[in-house]
């Protein structure tokens, strides 16, 4: 029998050589003076072997624990070298069901058509809130007490930066995303159930803060701050913008200089498939025509200095990538200019209250907001009503928006 004296004393050989220890345990040593334990038995008449690992950091006895362990299936009709061979697929199983391969293959699966700004924030979120707590754990033993353990870090991060809200919107949006892997990962055969079903409604929406109209303050306090704005050009020029068009911020942001039509002065904002890869550039994903004012077409000829070479009329001031300014910029700048409780959408319903006050046609401004008729059909088909008056509207609006200084 073997002892630890007489494996260390064994040295390499010319050829591969074994030594014996006792019911079928040897050590094996190389030509590189490596030692391997070696478990030679017989199954159904068959000779066969199965290595327990190397010397020293397998030790004597624990080799010897391993061949009884071998033995004991042999006894149970089990073939040890097929039982470790089962093992070593089961292991690789479980490693590729961990939440974060199985979120990578759904996004590379099911979001491949999403826009990239979609995918974007989609892995964003995972990176920050998701992965570092359950992104090594098996998809089908995550719990809903990991679910909410997740949505209740997220809204103390989101409180503790004190940038955007309160913290339960991303939340949501969090326990959304885990519900979307784990729903993949049960349609694919790798969970069985749900966990974020038992935690919905632990975290409660906060009331939304409907827009309202600009006070006459607050009328003149922007657009008299606009001729003294200290930021950059395109941040005061996307915000003018905004105010001239009843546009969303979010379809200022992504307005595209292949949308303008200098000749026409109109600004036609295209439809967004799920197979260009392209965000959505209306909320409502419709054709949406901005016809020009005096006031807008000097500010885009102004602004096509600033950026006519890139593919956003307002890119990120201080980013080097091709991206539109940031979602908070406009709104971050309103509060700079003094306007802390005024948001960008706030203006559309300032558009809004006052062109109904002057009696315009409620049709042509609820089309000019991009508001969605309801029956869609019709709404594919009549972006370009009332164009003529909507055209005479915005000038007459853009107008309006300028007499502020003078209140």
């Amino acid at each position: 029998m073997l002892t630890d004296t007489k494996i260390k004393s064994l040295k390499p050989r010319d050829k591969i050589y074994r030594v014996a220890d006792h019911n079928g345990l040897c050590i094996e040593i190389r030509h590189n003076g490596t030692k391997l334990w070696r478990y030679r038995y017989r199954f159904n008449g068959k000779a066969s072997m199965l290595s327990l690992g190397e010397y020293p950091l397998v030790g004597l006895a624990d080799a010897r624990k391993a061949r009884d362990q071998a033995k004991l299936l042999i006894e149970d009709g089990i073939n040890p070298a097929q039982n470790r061979r089962q093992e070593k697929i089961e292991a690789q199983l479980l490693n590729a069901n961990t939440f974060k391969l199985v979120a990578n293959e759904y996004i590379y699966e099911i979001l491949s058509n999403r826009s990239n700004g979609y995918i974007s924030k989609f892995k964003k979120s995972l990176e920050i809130d998701i992965f570092p707590i359950i992104g090594e754990k098996n998809v089908k033993d995550i719990t809903s007490a990991d679910v909410l353990f997740i949505i209740k870090s997220t809204v103390s991060r989101v409180r503790k930066t004190g940038i955007r809200g309160t913290g339960e919107v991303t939340a949501m949006n969090n326990q959304k995303i885990i519900g979307a892997v784990i729903r993949y990962a049960i349609a694919t055969l790798r969970a069985e159930n749900d966990p974020t079903y038992a935690v919905r409604g632990a975290v409660v929406r906060p009331e939304i803060e409907h827009a309202r109209p600009l006070t006459k303050d607050e009328q003149k306090l922007f657009r008299c701050g606009l001729d003294e704005f200290r930021g950059s050009n395109t941040v005061r020029n996307a915000l003018l913008t905004m105010a001239y068009t009843m546009l969303r911020s979010i379809e200022v942001r992504r307005m595209k200089w292949r949308y303008v039509d200098f000749d026409e002065k109109i600004i036609t904002f295209p439809i967004s498939t799920r197979n260009n890869n392209q965000e959505r550039t209306t909320k409502k994903n419709r054709i949406h025509l901005v016809p020009m004012s005096d006031q807008l077409f000097d500010l885009l000829k102004t602004q096509f200095i600033e950026s006519g070479n890139k593919e956003f009329i307002f890119p990120a001031v201080y980013k080097t990538s091709s991206d539109g300014i940031g979602n908070a910029t406009l709104n971050v700048a309103l509060k700079n200019m003094g306007l802390k409780t005024v948001t960008a959408h706030d203006f559309r319903a300032t558009a809004s209250t006052i062109l109904n006050e002057q009696d315009f046609d409620e049709n042509w401004i609820e089309k000019q907001l991009a508001h969605v008729d309801q029956n869609k059909t019709r709404a594919s088909y009549n972006h370009a009503k009332y164009m003529d008056q909507r055209r005479d509207m915005l000038q007459q609006w853009a107008n309006i928006v300028d007499s502020w200084k003078d209140l």
